[in-house]
């Protein structure tokens, strides 16, 4: 666990996407305050804020992505089942990236490699409907409670970042 989760009263114990699927009561959000520096009698803040990875932390898929792919995939002739896709979505981040950097860019072609070895399928056309699904909304959603929790620390004083 990294040193400033473990150093955050609120966090200290869980997991961070946990913290967001719960809401702040009152005597919660009083506390995020004093911790944030609000109200705590001249003390230094325990935080100040709160660093979050965008997908699958912040953003989880809105259903599973070995489902997406073999749904999107039926009319190219992908025909795996959602375990074999999964299996080769595993395969693909496991294996040693041929090149400098493994995401660069729009990392397009880090995904094609994904793709392709997930789903066995190498046509174009269906990586790009898989591509331009996930740059969309509709395939994100955004976890129960994390929207007031965010607000509330940033009404407390906390920041946020997010990135991907």
């Amino acid at each position: 666990m990294p040193a400033a989760v473990m150093r955050c009263p609120l966090l200290l114990g869980r997991h961070p996407a946990a913290a967001l699927r719960h809401s702040f009561s009152s005597s919660r959000t009083r506390r995020v305050r004093r911790a944030a520096g609000g109200g705590s009698q001249g003390r230094p803040p325990a935080y100040g804020g709160l660093l979050l990875d965008a997908g699958g932390t912040l953003l989880q898929l809105a259903q599973p992505v070995a489902e997406t792919y073999a749904t999107l995939g039926r009319p190219y002739g992908v025909m795996k089942s959602e375990k074999y896709i999964m299996e080769g979505f595993k395969r693909a981040f496991s294996a040693p990236w041929p090149k400098t950097l493994r995401y660069q860019g729009d990392g397009r072609p880090f995904w094609k490699i994904v793709v392709a070895e997930a789903t066995d399928c190498t046509n174009n056309n269906y990586f790009e409907e898989v591509y331009q699904y996930y740059a969309h909304g509709d395939a994100w959603r955004l976890p129960d409670g994390a929207y007031r929790t965010l607000r509330d620390l940033k009404d407390a004083g906390g920041h946020t970042a997010h990135l991907s």
